[in-house]
């Protein structure tokens, strides 16, 4: 409805304004067909100079409300032409119901609305001009009685506007048509551009989401289960647990600024840091375990060779799936396997049972909204035209599998 609105408020807005040629030549137009009007209407048709200068200031005047008011315009002008004609009547020397002015007055009007307004307007003010001057014609018998003078007036006149109607209304066709089609190009490149926003948000959210949660989820595992796990430990494993924590945060806030680097403009150098790839799932591997979860690591070296994109898109669904893990499954034995198919890369990351924490961090809550985490590993597998399926398993446990399309080399030496 609002885009609606404003295709035809937009539509409006193009009829109202005129290049400045255009304006100057409709301002030269109306001028010199006031200069002329006048004389000949008080030389030929013996009007009162002061009914004449009324008349042709209407005639001429009403040609410019045209350009802003159609409808309003067209109606003024033609109720200056009947105006002209019953002020002209009676003399036979010139021509009548039109006189020369008249005619080229009226045939401007067809072709300024031809050229400016939808074709049934100026078809409708073509066919009520005919019989306004059928009506002037009906109304004085005098003139009526001579079929010769106001006949051959009125076929001049309806031919000669014909031919100026049938070009104004190509010409305005032609024009509206470039016009729609230039609006249709408009929104098509606005419609692209909010899907590409749209878009941005989504791969910026995505990549939030993979930054964050994984070290958070480590971090809080850690930090809630510390006073449990290190009751009785030797200060030094105590200072070792609180290194991996911050260790943790820095790696987090690190990646943090390299996205946020990325999404500069003025940042060139953001798009050129390494990404992370398979080769540091070991890290992942370590972290988890920091946190209580023992995790297996079963890679194919031959997925090493896979682009860095499919590598990337591998790392950050291991990563999600572990975090799953440590929040939903804290303790839970994990297994990820990466291996190679014909034409593809296949992960699989199970965890076997509920999981497993021990002591009063059993019963504290762990927060979790969920849902942002597996919709963005679907996104990111869909947009290399691979899938995703994740459920439970029947043991109590969870299983993620991914299945990415990629080109691997046969041989390869392992890192």
């Amino acid at each position: 409805m609002t885009s609606a609105t404003n295709t035809r408020a937009a539509g409006h807005q193009s009829n109202v304004e005129l290049p400045f040629w255009a304006w100057c030549t409709a301002v030269a137009f109306c001028t010199t067909l006031f200069t002329a009007a006048v004389p000949i209407t008080t030389a030929v048709y013996d009007v009162p100079l002061l009914v004449a200068f009324a008349i042709c200031t209407v005639q001429s005047g009403s040609l410019i409300l045209t350009i802003f008011r159609p409808l309003v315009g067209a109606a003024v002008h033609l109720a200056s032409i009947v105006a002209l004609a019953l002020a002209t009547r009676g003399f036979s020397e010139g021509p009548w119901p039109l006189p020369v002015t008249g005619l080229i007055s009226l045939g401007a009007l067809i072709l300024l609305l031809g050229i400016r307004e939808r074709w049934i307007v100026s078809l409708t003010v073509w066919w009520v001009s005919i019989v306004v001057l059928a009506a002037v014609i009906a109304a004085s018998p005098a003139q009526y009685a001579s079929p010769d003078q106001w006949g051959s007036n009125l076929i001049i006149y309806s031919s000669y506007t014909v031919t100026v109607l049938a070009a104004a209304i190509a010409v305005g066709q032609r024009a509206r048509i470039r016009s729609d089609l230039a609006r249709a190009r408009r929104d098509i490149e606005l419609e692209h551009a909010q899907r590409l926003y749209v878009e941005e948000r989504g791969r910026i959210a995505r990549e939030l989401h993979d930054v964050v949660a994984h070290s958070m989820s480590i971090i809080h595992m850690q930090a809630i289960s510390a006073p449990f796990r290190l009751r009785d430990a030797a200060p030094s494993a105590i200072e070792e647990e609180f290194t991996d924590i911050a260790r943790s945060a820095r790696t987090a806030l690190s990646e943090m600024r390299h996205l946020l680097g990325a999404l500069r403009s003025g940042d060139e150098d953001a798009d050129l840091l390494p990404q992370p790839q398979l080769t540091e799932l070991s890290e992942l591997a370590q972290s988890a375990s920091r946190a209580g979860t023992d995790v297996e690591m079963v890679t194919d070296p031959r997925a090493f060779t896979a682009s860095s994109l499919v590598q990337l898109t591998a790392y950050r669904i291991v990563q999600e799936a572990l975090s799953n893990v440590v929040r939903h499954a804290a303790g839970a034995p994990t297994t990820v396997r990466v291996s190679v198919g014909e034409e593809s890369v296949l992960i699989e990351v199970r965890n076997v049972g509920p999981g497993r924490v021990t002591g009063a961090a059993a019963g504290m809550p762990i927060v979790d909204r969920g849902g942002q985490g597996l919709r963005g590993m679907r996104e990111r597998v869909s947009l290399l035209g691979g899938h995703v399926t994740t459920g439970p398993t029947p043991d109590g446990g969870y299983l993620v599998t991914a299945v990415l399309p990629a080109a691997i080399e046969s041989r390869v030496e392992t890192p």
